[in-house]
């Protein structure tokens, strides 16, 4: 006989970094709806983004004229909205990402945490990144915000270690990206691997539209590299190409960049574009279709490492090269911030097309981990009653 939920989960608000145009953080979206529903028995979970397509109409509750707005107007229009969707919350879940880097002093954070002093009702954090902080004004505001969330499943040891040196009250659990869960929110087992190409293989790609934390200069050496690499590729080896647009946003994403590369192997080899438009499971549908990756954004790089797809991923960040040693990237894999030239990414893309090294941590093991986000909490079903 299946458990009965705890009251708190009856309409959880789950709340991230949405609406802006990011296949990583719609998969949260796609994730966390399935397992709330399979793990806590959640009946009517509500999503703070604009309509996705890859959710029924009625899982989503913000207003899309808010993100087109922008500014003060904006800001407050989604305040507003989200204010509303809180007073029928049953507890706030924070869904996924780096979340916890930067808080203003205006954040929509403040509201969250104020909701669960008042009314008593929980929050939870699953899957999320805590820091590297933006500041130290940050750290103390987000340090304030975090003492107030009863679980927390983090991503990485290091948030985990962020957690436990500042007193975290509450339950911390080592957990995983909930990406990886990603196959069974589909319906779907975990694919095999892909076989080595006989033909033309396919290599697909995610680029980075803006990276706010590399110089001009970088960021350019970067994005030629990439691209004259790619095409090197193409001129060398029977290698056609998918470009994924995994951030559409018109400020923030990644279109600009696809088209340069879109370009630079055009006429070439066959090329294919899908991007977050076309929603969450068109990306990872086309994923399996690719036989090795150069990926920048960290949920291309998962996507690959879920389809089982041999890639390399420039670590623009911490956060991946976390995904990196927790996988166990083999060596011949890897790519630096910067790779010196164009020659380095031709080199690393065509040994994949001979190379047998495959990440040491199984993809059964990654969503395993994964899922702990779900199961070691006070309201997974089956678990002992909530805090609150």
């Amino acid at each position: 006989m299946r458990p009965e939920p705890a009251p708190a989960v009856r309409r959880p608000l789950v709340v991230g970094y949405y609406g802006m145009d990011n296949v990583g953080d719609n998969a949260f979206c796609v994730v966390v709806d399935r397992a709330l529903r399979a793990y806590w028995g959640s009946a009517a979970p509500v999503f703070a983004a604009p309509p996705l397509v890859d959710l029924p109409g009625d899982r989503t509750g913000m207003d899309p004229r808010w993100y087109v707005r922008g500014g003060m107007t904006g800001r407050a229009g989604t305040l507003l909205n989200k204010a509303a969707l809180l007073r029928r919350s049953s507890m706030v879940v924070f869904g996924g990402g780096s979340v916890f880097r930067e808080m203003g002093p205006l954040s929509e954070k403040k509201l969250f945490s104020l909701f669960s002093r008042v009314s008593g009702h929980p929050m939870a954090a699953l899957g999320v990144s805590v820091g590297p902080f933006r500041s130290p004004v940050a750290e103390r505001r987000l340090l304030d915000v975090l003492r107030r969330i009863d679980f927390i499943g983090v991503r990485d040891l290091a948030s985990a270690e962020i957690l436990r040196s500042a007193g975290h009250p509450g339950l911390v659990v080592p957990a995983g990206d909930l990406a990886g869960l990603l196959p069974e929110a589909l319906g779907e087992p975990v694919p095999p691997r892909a076989p080595r190409p006989t033909r033309r293989a396919r290599l697909g790609v995610t680029l980075l539209g803006v990276d706010y934390e590399a110089g001009d200069e970088e960021s350019r050496r970067r994005e030629d590299a990439l691209i004259e690499g790619v095409r090197a590729l193409v001129l060398k080896e029977p290698v056609d190409v998918t470009v994924f647009v995994f951030n559409t946003h018109p400020i923030h994403g990644d279109e600009r960049v696809s088209r340069r590369l879109v370009a630079a192997v055009d006429g070439l080899c066959d090329v294919r574009v899908v991007s977050a438009r076309d929603g969450v499971r068109a990306c990872w549908d086309e994923m399996k279709r690719c036989d090795l990756g150069l990926h920048m954004r960290l949920h291309g790089a998962v996507f690959a490492y879920l389809a089982g797809v041999p890639f390399t991923l420039v670590p623009y960040q911490k956060k991946c090269d976390d995904f990196l040693d927790e996988i166990a990237q083999p060596a011949s894999l890897r790519l630096g911030r910067v790779p010196r030239e164009p020659a380095e990414v031709t080199r690393t893309l065509a040994a994949m097309l001979t190379d047998d090294a495959v990440p040491g941590l199984s993809r059964v093991d990654f969503a395993d981990r994964a899922r702990l986000n779900f199961t070691r909490a006070p309201w997974a079903l089956g678990a002992e009653p909530s805090p609150r």
